[in-house]
């Protein structure tokens, strides 16, 4: 089994607007000459089988196009699902695309093969959009202002539609258990739970060739499951793609969003799929069509916590040193700063940290991470044993904050507050979330 090694973490926000896109791509290109824009953009989600799809050609200098006729292909589980061109005026072509067994049926006027939409787009009916994951558009501008294109160079967008699935499963009681699994980039197949290994596994096709990795910013996953499960709710939990086991800060686990529901996510970066490409390539002359994502329970109990803000948008990571926190003993608390949706660190992010016990502030001080990560110290006196709360509050100027629960040792012993750390810890949940990331400033 290979390891990826956790001091290659990547620093650095990755704008989401460019490659791989959930709803929305765009790329620039030059067209005999000429440098143009072109976007797409659709629906993050299906909503009754339908959705519009928008596709915009524009001039990178911002000159207006009175029209453009486009060859526009869609493909879906590598195939093309819809192909046609479009009149597409002032450079826009909106399709709204309802989904029916029958065959495909564009709603709007020809003239020599193009389809004349008007300013409110067209209406596609057929087999089409009835699945969330990977959209391919295809787009080959057969000619802009009235001047016919002798470049045919096709053009390709991605769009990412989520994709949600459940998978009933059995338990080690043979009980009925239903997972659901969430994906942001393409279709998941082959679910399955061993409960005795306390292990899930699931694939995504995926092309591996380097000019496709490049076009992707992140990769995210979820899997759903009961907090009642407990044969597979654990305190952390192991990470794996194709044998490959994944950063720490890849796989993260919510108990907050869902009442009654634990959500794992998976969350992989350009530069952490490089990293399992590099792997899978020195064990094997042939790489996979397929990602095989593996989550597998650990009894790992570490400090190691994760919290999301009330909105969504940022998402702490907390540790402390030594393990076991205990009185007249001073205690470093190691925390890490996120953008929630891709789980990149954010440099220059701005706080308060506090410790709380019994609604009295035992401290508090302001900082700010400028590394993304930053800690504080305190020592805990011999009367401030029991439960406490670390509260991290005005990140980054806002009014956003997360709380983390933790124990410090009473006096009559470590093994009881390990008992007691990890019972707290699956009771008060209110905001966190247990996981097996791990994060040390400077690393």
């Amino acid at each position: 089994m290979h390891i990826i090694l956790l001091g290659l973490l990547v620093v650095g926000v990755v704008p989401l607007a460019y490659g791989h896109g959930l709803g929305f791509d765009s790329l620039t290109v030059n067209i005999d000459g000429t440098s143009y824009d072109m976007t797409a953009e659709m629906p993050t989600e299906l909503d009754d089988n339908s959705g519009r799809l928008t596709i915009t050609i524009s001039h990178t200098s911002e000159d207006e196009i009175s029209d453009a006729v486009l060859w526009l292909g869609i493909i879906h589980s590598d195939q093309y699902v819809f192909q046609d061109t479009f009149l597409a005026h002032n450079g826009v072509a909106t399709l709204d695309i309802s989904h029916t067994t029958d065959d495909t049926v564009v709603d709007a006027q020809r003239l020599d093969g193009v389809v004349l939409a008007d300013a409110d787009g067209v209406t596609v009916r057929g087999p089409l959009f009835d699945v969330g994951g990977l959209y391919t558009i295809h787009i080959r501008p057969v000619s802009i202002d009235g001047q016919n294109i002798v470049d045919d160079t096709i053009h390709t967008l991605d769009l990412l539609v989520l994709d949600e699935a459940t998978h009933n499963s059995v338990g080690a009681d043979d009980q009925s258990i239903q997972f659901t699994t969430k994906s942001y980039f393409d279709r998941i197949s082959n679910f399955q739970y061993n409960a005795d290994l306390g292990i899930v596994t699931f694939e995504m096709p995926f092309d591996w060739s380097a000019s496709r990795i490049s076009h992707i910013p992140v990769i995210h996953q979820e899997v759903h499951f009961p907090k009642d499960l407990d044969e597979f709710v654990t305190r952390g939990y192991i990470g794996e793609i194709n044998n490959v086991t994944l950063f720490r800060s890849s796989v993260t686990v919510d108990d907050f969003t869902t009442i009654g529901e634990r959500t794992v996510h998976f969350v992989l970066l350009q530069d952490h799929i490089n990293i399992i490409k590099s792997q899978m390539s020195r064990s094997q002359d042939t790489l996979p069509n397929t990602m095989t994502f593996t989550l597998e329970k650990t009894q790992d109990i570490r400090s190691q916590l994760s919290a999301f803000s009330r909105n969504g948008d940022f998402q702490v990571d907390m540790t402390w040193e030594p393990e076991v926190v205990l009185p007249d003993q001073k205690t470093k608390f190691i925390f890490t700063i996120r953008d929630a949706y891709t789980g990149e660190t954010i440099r220059n992010s701005a706080y308060d940290f506090m410790i709380i016990q019994d609604n009295d502030t035992l401290y508090k001080q302001s900082g700010v991470a400028q590394i993304g990560g930053d800690f504080q110290e305190f020592t805990f006196s011999e009367e401030q044993g029991g439960t406490a709360t670390i509260k991290i509050d005005n990140i980054r100027g806002t009014d956003q904050s997360v709380e983390f629960y933790f124990v410090v040792a009473p006096e009559f012993g470590v093994f009881f507050v390990l008992i007691v750390s990890i019972i707290s810890l699956l009771i008060l949940t209110r905001g966190v979330l247990p996981s097996t990331q791990l994060f040390k400033v400077g690393s």
